[in-house]
């Protein structure tokens, strides 16, 4: 699945994971962009002998995959305000889970432009299996972390509020703690590739969490044994995901099927979906991308080509019922999805964001205001789609990994070597602009990570030595690898090739109708002649 690499706090706070490493950014004033009064932190790993009480050993049999685990690597981070003090959470790969904390006014001593502030934990918890996804919430006055693992368990953890701030001594750093976990919820035989906490507008609160079987649990939260619904309509594992505690009540998923879903997560039902960008091959086209609208149309040039190869198809005299069409399908061959590796609401619900796999870009979708119920038609009322075709793609020089928006509407993004974070503001609430070079985020961030040389991963999805995703079950890289073998291009959700392939077994049927009942009356005109 994604990681959860970059998370932010109104838009003056931030953490952010490269590679092995992951630091946080605050910055004393939220209205000035530009202003140069910006720290940066490291959040530092614990020590062996600090993590090593109780530790869980590893058995050999995460669901995740073939490739062994990388002690070190980043799998999630995320970051809160508590009162006077702000708290970092940082899931490693050692099956641990850090807590920072610093008060939101410090200036802790040690650091420079180029090198950023050494912090250690406050707090560290054993993990049974790592952690992609993190959530700060409450529960009554408690405070607490809620981290979803890849076993399919969503489990909590207190903040110790009452703990010291993190230093900049490594020797006082804390030791695992035995505070006891609460197992908040768990989803059999399978494993949490997303998780959110939010609130709806009757002060409900929810925990949606998203897994490998194409589905989002909606639980109410704390009582989580009490299921609220589903968001059901992926056909492959879901890849990232991300919801808004807004009188809207939205919830935005992609998958490994190619496509990007909003939902209502209080009606448990699907709003819109975002066009499905196809990728061609290397040996097609390298860097050619293309796009279907969100019912899985194809684009105008695409239904031109399928309408004429309908027509050839209605017109050939002479069908064999064991016909070979593998070669009837050119124009769609080499084509597959461009897998989403982070998705994005704005907290106001006014735009959703989307970067993928292989793809210098992210794509910013505005999405429509709530229109008055008595100009809606009755058309609308039933099906309650809202359109999302319209967009603004936001160049990228390299591969972008995370993308989030901030309180004041900037989209951030994590991206590979040598940007590292780029931000893009909008001042007329359309259309957005990259002020990555006079950010005060992006530069302190990006300074540190230059003179460090820091070097990120190509991607957020694991994949096997064979290239293939680990999450993508084996029953389905088997499906895939026989069409990809039979040249079918691996569309298996809304291949428009295999549409067109389903328009000429049509029309063989009603050839071969007609020439059923062209036999049949011959047959009767003959039996009438011979009596």
């Amino acid at each position: 699945m994604s990681k959860q690499l970059l998370h932010s706090h109104n838009s003056d706070v931030i953490v952010a994971a490269l590679n092995h490493r992951a630091f946080a950014v605050v910055s004393s004033s939220s209205s000035d962009q530009t202003s140069q009064n910006t720290t940066v932190y490291e959040l530092m790993a614990p020590s062996s002998k600090s993590s090593s009480t109780d530790a869980p050993k590893s058995d050999g049999n995460d669901k995740s995959g073939d490739k062994p685990n990388d002690d070190n690597e980043i799998q999630a981070v995320c970051c809160t305000r508590v009162g006077s003090c702000l708290w970092f959470a940082v899931s490693r790969g050692v099956k641990t889970l850090s807590l920072y904390s610093i008060p939101a006014e410090s200036n802790i001593e040690g650091g420079s432009e180029e090198t950023a502030k050494l912090l250690y934990p406050s707090a560290i918890y054993n993990l049974p299996k790592r952690a992609r996804s993190l959530a700060f919430t409450s529960v009554d006055d408690l405070q607490v972390i809620v981290a979803g693992d890849l076993s399919g368990d969503a489990i909590a953890f207190p903040v110790p509020t009452d703990a010291p701030s993190s230093t900049c001594d490594e020797n006082e750093a804390v030791k695992a703690m035995s505070t006891p976990k609460r197992l908040l919820l768990g989803h059999t035989a399978s494993m949490l590739t997303g998780l959110s906490v939010v609130s709806n507008d009757q002060q409900q609160q929810f925990i949606l969490t998203a897994d490998r079987d194409e589905k989002v649990r909606i639980s109410y939260f704390p009582e989580t044994h009490i299921i609220h619904g589903y968001l059901l309509g992926h056909s492959s594992f879901i890849s990232c995901m991300d919801a808004i505690s807004n009188e809207r009540s939205l919830c935005l998923t992609a998958s490994g099927d190619g496509t990007s879903r909003l939902w209502d997560y209080q009606t448990c039902k699907e709003v819109g979906m975002l066009p499905v960008v196809i990728k061609k091959s290397a040996q097609e086209d390298d860097g050619e991308m293309e796009e279907f609208d969100d019912e899985g149309k194809p684009t105008p040039e695409e239904k031109d080509e399928m309408e004429e190869n309908d027509i050839e198809g209605e017109e050939e005299e002479d069908f064999d019922e064991d016909f070979d069409d593998d070669d009837e399908e050119e124009s769609f061959d080499h084509h597959t999805v461009a897998v989403p590796l982070s998705v994005a609401l704005h907290p106001d619900a006014k735009f959703a964001a989307v970067a993928r796999d292989e793809i210098l870009s992210i794509d910013i979708h505005p999405i429509p205001p709530v229109a008055e119920k008595s100009s809606l038609s009755t058309s609308f009322q039933l099906s309650n789609f809202v359109s999302l075709h319209k967009k603004q793609t936001l160049e990228c020089k390299s591969q972008p990994l995370a993308v989030r928006f901030t309180s004041d509407s900037s989209v951030l993004v994590l991206a590979r070597e040598p940007e590292y974070l780029l931000h893009f503001s909008t001042n007329d609430g359309a259309s957005f602009n990259d002020i990555s070079q006079s950010s005060c985020l992006t530069k302190a961030l990006c300074k540190v990570a230059q003179s460090q040389n820091i070097t990120m991963p190509a991607t957020t999805l694991e994949r096997n030595d064979y290239g293939e995703c680990t999450l993508q079950k084996k029953e389905d890289r088997k499906e895939l690898t026989a069409q990809q073998n039979t040249e079918k291009g691996g569309l298996h959700w809304n291949d428009p090739g295999r549409k067109v392939t389903a328009k000429k077994a049509q029309a063989r049927k009603r050839h071969r109708k007609k020439e059923q009942q062209k036999a049949e009356g011959e047959k009767e005109t003959n039996e009438e002649a011979s009596n």
